[in-house]
């Protein structure tokens, strides 16, 4: 269900050659394509040596933690999950969830309010039952150092003096690349889906010594919870990679090359 590396693919845009790191590709069904999920085996794999027997987590309605949680949690005996998520009136289940339940997992939904109260909510109902929360957005040593140990395997040559763009959530994974890349490009574009670039800046700090003055943090265009469409030659999530394609495909002129684009999955 998992790979031990990810494939980069190679494109042709406007006459570049734009490198794409298939990370998306780390996790095969049932599990999503969410390159998070390194790091979310590793944390169960410690939860689960100290005893834990129950693990819960907060998901949106356009992410797939909840069912990489389930997909994960079954390799390991015994374990059993709560996948908590924001209801909408009118809105169906989500399709994530409805997959995270058929795999196993208990399903919480929370009444839609601010993200901190829900987040609140569905901690306290797996404390109560006795299990461990997931920190929100799987910030976390275990998924940052998934991304670090991966990005170190990506050839030099492919970012000496050129260009990284990825997707930001969290931050979690762009902490990850800039503590494994063997050599930092010369622009490092960090595209949001949705949180402000304070917040994630305040994230790489706590995983990252320095923070290089490479690094450029770009704002969301749009809302986190609405969907992109936009032309791409490869599976890219509309809420997160999508996003950060398009950036890099209206400005790709003043992007030095090599470029890489990091595709997450999501």
């Amino acid at each position: 269900m998992f790979s031990e590396h990810t494939p980069i693919d190679i494109h042709k845009i406007d006459r570049k050659d734009v490198y794409v790191k298939r990370d998306d590709l780390y996790a095969r069904p049932p599990a999503p394509p969410l390159a998070k999920l390194r790091g979310l085996r590793v944390l169960l794999s410690r939860l689960y040596d100290e005893g834990v027997r129950l693990a819960g987590c907060w998901d949106t309605r356009v992410s797939k933690l909840g069912q990489g949680l389930a997909a994960c949690s079954a390799e390991f005996p015994g374990m059993k999950c709560i996948v908590s998520y924001p209801v909408k009136k009118g809105e169906p289940e989500p399709e994530a969830i409805q997959i995270a339940a058929g795999l196993g997992a208990e399903v919480y939904p929370v009444p839609g309010a601010r993200i901190t109260i829900c987040f609140a909510q569905a901690r306290q109902y797996v404390n109560e039952r006795g299990g461990f929360m997931l920190p929100f957005g799987l910030e976390c040593p275990e998924a940052v150092e998934g991304v670090r140990r991966e990005a170190a395997t990506v050839p030099t040559e492919l970012l000496r003096g050129g260009t990284l763009v990825v997707s930001c959530g969290s931050g979690v994974t762009l902490a990850g690349l800039l503590s494994g890349l063997p050599e930092l490009p010369r622009r490092i574009i960090g595209v949001s889906s949705g949180r402000s670039p304070a917040n994630i800046r305040a994230c790489l700090k706590r995983y990252v010594k320095s923070v290089p003055p490479e690094l450029e943090l770009q704002e969301a265009d749009v809302p986190y919870s609405v969907p992109l469409s936009f032309p791409c030659p490869f599976p890219a999530h509309p809420h997160y990679d999508l996003k950060a394609w398009k950036f890099l495909h209206e400005n790709l002129r003043a992007l030095p090359e090599p470029i890489l684009f990091w595709n997450i999955g999501a």
